[in-house]
């Protein structure tokens, strides 16, 4: 229930009681993780209570935002009880903030969470990234061209025998494929003790030596 349309019609008891906690979650966001939310709708959702913090999993929480629409990223900060989703459209998160908002969830331990969601603006994921870079770790802008980009998507095999090579799966609205580790949705997390057999394409191989002679190039550069 959108409290812009309060005045329009007298609120239900239940429907003031959501209310109330939709606010309060709002508050909550902003007081203790510094998220602020708008009033106005965009393609980008804050989904209070739904985060891994919780005990809510990618694998429960994107089969419920989907059914609004594509959603175009669900990014789940570890150990946050909130999570963002982006829609393709704004139509699609209007959709989903009008129907999930007060829907009920079972966590890991078979536990209800209700969800509560509210619109916050593009900038919010740029914000989560880390201030500041561990030692010896450098980011590298636009390392690989639109051409290379093209290669390597061109590389990657679906029509291979998926039981003896790398892990790949077909999820509501997209296909993922998986190198090196199988990437498991409903942690966040890979087990490396169980690398799988198929190894990353032939074409990584050019670029990583690439990469290798551009590290020691900047390497030089900083001893100088």
């Amino acid at each position: 229930m959108d409290s812009n349309h309060q005045s329009n019609y007298k609120l239900s008891k239940t429907e003031k009681k959501f209310l109330r906690k939709q606010i309060k979650a709002r508050h909550t966001l902003l007081r203790h993780e510094g998220i602020e939310t708008v009033s106005y709708a965009t393609q980008s959702l804050v989904v209070a209570n739904g985060g891994l913090g919780n005990g809510v999993s990618r694998n429960q929480l994107l089969p419920v935002l989907e059914k609004c629409g594509l959603v175009d990223a669900l990014l789940m900060p570890p150990n946050k009880p909130y999570s963002f989703a982006r829609y393709k459209t704004t139509e699609e998160s209007k959709r989903a903030y009008v129907t999930l908002n007060g829907k009920e969830v079972v966590d890991d331990l078979g536990q209800k969470i209700i969800l509560y969601l509210n619109f916050v603006e593009k900038a919010q994921w740029k914000e989560l990234r880390p201030q500041a870079l561990p030692p010896g770790l450098m980011v590298v802008e636009e390392i690989i061209s639109s051409e290379e980009e093209k290669m390597l998507l061109e590389s990657v095999d679906w029509t291979e025998d998926t039981d003896n090579q790398n892990s790949q799966k077909s999820l509501k609205h997209r296909r993922v494929k998986h190198f090196g580790y199988e990437f498991h949705y409903e942690n966040n997390n890979v087990d490396k003790d169980k690398p799988l057999p198929g190894g990353l394409p032939d074409i990584c191989d050019s670029f990583l030596e690439k990469w290798l002679r551009e590290a020691e190039k900047n390497l030089e550069v900083g001893i100088h």
